[in-house]
């Protein structure tokens, strides 16, 4: 797809699903494409071990069948590397390349990969420069405010990513030594957004249809990232989707979330085995019943679950009382 085509259906979209590093693998991106997601994209991979065929790399690049665009995410601090990773992603038949100048995880930073590139403008415009003209498929970035709450300069890192030729920029409010959950700066968001000609994307707090509404109102995004939110939440792409377009949403009934969470812990099962599945569905399965009473404990209690057959009577524990949804503690 031509970065026109890209952007249009962007735009047209207004949303624009994340690479989460430990959740948005094979399994959990077919359960987002049976949710009719628009984009996707798979976890964080490093270029350098794209490069070398790395077995485990190789086999996070499977993708669902379905409508959607599927983008693979990069991160890596050498233009050359990073040029020849998007290459091989074009070929195994990717539509778009996105590249990470957001992450902020020490094993990333250390090696000057991740929110490091954004300390460097000269590098991280290479890498950009380097790989856009390497492939033909858009390419995408995911940036933060800056390095430190010091040294916010995505202002001027975005524009000279559009002098590189990306697609569109994804912006996360924060810096990279803020957490999950501090404010997020809509006005340095917007700042980007009226300084740039490609689409921008704001992430960030973007956990219901309405912060998606509040995300365009406050900045004038052309499209949204939900982070966080998505885990165990396939729902909410249907409900940015209502929300952008006037529409009521209804959320899933207990019933509709135990089927889907079963689904999903037999779509790991599939793909990694019982203990490897098992272990992703521990931290997975609670997201999906966020909010529940004794989420708490139901949380310490998967924690313990060593097969399939006792995630699925953790599931037989999740009751309904009155408009509640109640995990039975034993």
């Amino acid at each position: 797809m031509s970065s026109t085509g890209f952007n249009r259906r962007l735009r047209a979209e207004k949303l624009l699903l994340p690479p989460l590093a430990g959740y948005t693998d094979y399994p959990f991106r077919r359960i987002l494409a049976e949710h009719g997601a628009p984009f996707m994209c798979t976890q964080m991979l490093s270029s350098e071990a794209v490069v070398r065929r790395s077995p485990r790399t190789l086999k996070m690049l499977e993708k669902p069948d379905g409508g959607h665009l599927h983008g693979a995410q990069l991160f890596g601090d050498d233009a050359v590397s990073m040029a020849s990773a998007a290459v091989s992603l074009e070929a195994l038949g990717f539509d778009y390349v996105d590249i990470n100048m957001g992450c902020a995880v020490k094993a990333v930073i250390s090696n000057g990969a991740g929110v490091s590139l954004m300390g460097d403008l000269e590098k991280a415009y290479r890498v950009a420069a380097t790989v856009v003209e390497a492939v033909s498929i858009p390419v995408t970035c995911k940036i933060r405010l800056g390095e430190s709450r010091r040294e916010q300069n995505a202002l001027e890192l975005s524009g000279r990513l559009v002098d590189a030729g990306v697609s569109a920029i994804t912006v996360h409010g924060r810096s990279g030594e803020k957490k999950f959950g501090e404010p997020v700066n809509y006005d340095a968001i917007r700042e980007i957004v009226e300084s740039v000609d490609v689409p921008v994307v704001g992430n960030g707090g973007v956990y219901t249809g309405f912060d998606a509404l509040e995300m365009v109102r406050l900045t004038g995004v052309d499209a949204v990232m939900p982070g966080r939110g998505l885990i165990g939440n396939p729902w909410i792409i249907e409900e940015i989707r209502c929300a952008f377009n006037g529409e009521s949403f209804a959320a899933p009934s207990l019933d509709e979330r135990k089927t889907v969470c079963r689904r999903h812990l037999g779509y790991l099962v599939d793909y990694v085995g019982e203990k490897d599945g098992v272990v992703t569905m521990r931290r997975v399965l609670p997201r999906y019943f966020s909010g529940a009473v004794h989420a708490t404990d139901l949380r310490e209690f998967v924690v313990n679950i060593s097969s399939v057959g006792g995630m699925l009577s953790v599931l037989d524990r999740l009751v309904e009382v009155g408009d509640q949804v109640v995990f039975q503690r034993v």
